[in-house]
This record gives C-alpha cells, structure tokens and sequence, in this order.
C-alpha cells in the first residue's frame, strides 16, 4: 500500500478550505444583495439600499478574507510541522 505524504495532504486540505469559502462568499453576497437590489428600485431607498449594498459587500468579503488568511496562517504553521516531523523521523 502507498504511503500517505501528509505535507500533499495538508495542501490539499488548505486549498479546500480555500476553495469552499470562496465559494460560499460568492452565495453569502449574493444572498444578501438580493433583499437589496430589490429596495434599489423604489426611488426613496434606492440610496439608503446602495449604501447598505455596499456595506454589506465589504462586510461579508472581509470575514472571507480572514477565514483564509487565517487558512495560510494555519498551512504555514503545519508545514513547518511536518518539516520538523520529517527532520525528526530521518535522524
């Protein structure tokens, strides 16, 4: 049986979640322009509505951008990890 290489492993597993919070950002803005894009087209909240579009935009898009921020933090860190693991296991 082939060896597991936890390091490919590992990447894969970051690139997932990488990939899936993408993903549900693109469904979590666009679940919450929705509402919006609908008050845009009654003239007396179409600037309130784009005001909070936008808010709401940038809102959403930082938490992703920390979820994978913190998702390279914690690839980096297990690397080095198993690099060390590696070091450990060939001496």
């Amino acid at each position: 049986m082939a060896q597991l290489d936890p390091k490919r492993i590992q990447a894969m597993v970051e690139e997932a979640i990488d990939e899936g919070a993408t993903s549900v950002e693109e469904i979590h803005q666009a679940v919450a322009a929705a509402p919006l894009e609908a008050l845009k087209g009654i003239d007396a909240l179409a600037g309130p509505a784009e005001t909070a579009q936008d808010l709401a935009g940038r809102s959403i898009g930082a938490i992703y951008d920390t979820i994978r921020t913190v998702n390279e933090q914690v690839g980096i860190f297990a690397e080095r990890l198993l690099g060390q693991a590696e070091e450990r296991a060939g001496d």
